[in-house]
């Protein structure tokens, strides 16, 4: 199938988009705490269990508590800002939210990210972007699979991948991908993490899309290297092909 690309109109950005973000990245540290507090209640668990799980509760809480220091942030209207990311530790960061949840589901996961690549970015913002696409990815694989994470560099440009092995994009949702409230069977979701996913690429200057097959789905984004190119909005694959001339 080709690309399944939304192309949004930059003055018609999410209502509350900040707040309902927010809340709905909760779900996921929180998640993690309950999980791993459900686990602490087995006494057959080893000393090296519990202090795996404890150590999980631990990044989970910090996580919850950098969200939390995050929106009253914004609703004061100074923010964190921009800074150097080295993008491999940055994936390396999501990787470990998720990382509990995939060997339990026995997804393997790959990473392809080059040494040395940089990224200007809201390093919070752009780590929840990654983690919610890897939460979507292990919520397609209930029963095993691969999620690939990869990223080439590009002209004043990365562009980053998320692949899984599921069932792919549901027909019915693909046109409306990326709106808020989409969802389509989605077990404890209310279809919002793609959508604020998106806008956080979006205000970064870059650009977010999905492909599908019955290999599995893959969303991609690009964002630029430097903060001067911030303002730029990056092409998609839709773009591009709009952009090539027609051979006569």
């Amino acid at each position: 199938m080709s690309p399944v690309t939304i192309v949004p109109e930059r003055s018609g950005s999410i209502p509350a988009a900040v707040a309902v973000g927010i809340v709905h990245d909760l779900r996921n540290p929180l998640t993690a705490i309950h999980g791993c507090a459900e686990m602490l209640l087995d006494s057959r668990l080893s000393q090296p269990q519990v202090q795996r799980i404890a150590q999980n509760i631990y990044g989970a809480s910090v996580r919850t508590l950098e969200l939390l220091e995050e929106f009253l942030e914004r609703c004061r209207e100074t923010g964190k800002g921009r800074e150097s990311c080295d993008l491999r530790a940055l994936v390396s960061n999501a990787v470990d939210v998720i990382g509990h949840s995939a060997e339990v589901q026995s997804v393997r996961i790959i990473r392809d990210i080059p040494a040395g690549l940089k990224i200007v970015v809201d390093r919070h913002r752009v780590r929840r972007v990654l983690v919610n696409l890897m939460v979507n990815a292990l919520e397609a694989m209930p029963d095993g699979g691969t999620l690939h994470i990869s990223a080439v560099s590009e002209p004043n440009a990365v562009l980053i991948k998320v692949r899984d092995t599921g069932p792919g994009i549901a027909p019915e949702i693909e046109s409306r991908l990326f709106q808020p409230f989409a969802t389509a069977g989605k077990v404890g979701g209310i279809g919002l993490g793609l959508a604020t996913s998106r806008q956080a690429i979006l205000d970064h200057g870059g650009e977010m899309w999905a492909e599908s097959s019955e290999r599995g789905a893959c969303f991609a984004f690009r964002l630029p290297t430097t903060s001067a190119n911030a303002h730029r909005r990056l092409l998609t694959p839709h773009d591009q092909e709009r952009a090539e001339p027609v051979s006569r």
